[in-house]
């Protein structure tokens, strides 16, 4: 969004909006498509990375390789 849209001005207009309408969570992605990519082959180098997983979040790390396969494809669709 912040590269094809206006950058930091249309995530401010954004978070601004859904405040306003009473909005409590907004998940954003901070992490480029490589950096997931390699945090997928190589958990270790990336202990911190939490994602949001279907309704909590977690350390990337702790996921299984299948699990954290299925994040990375839903982050590259939608990332």
């Amino acid at each position: 969004m912040a590269k094809e849209m206006g950058g930091k001005d249309i995530i401010k207009a954004f978070i601004k909006a859904h405040n306003e309408m009473g909005g409590t969570l907004i998940n954003i992605n901070v992490v480029s498509k490589e950096k997931i990519l390699e945090a997928h082959e190589n958990p270790d180098k990336y202990p911190d990375l939490v994602v949001r997983v279907t309704g909590y979040s977690a350390f990337f790390k702790s996921l299984s390789k299948e699990y954290r396969q299925q994040v990375v494809d839903r982050w590259i669709a939608y990332g």
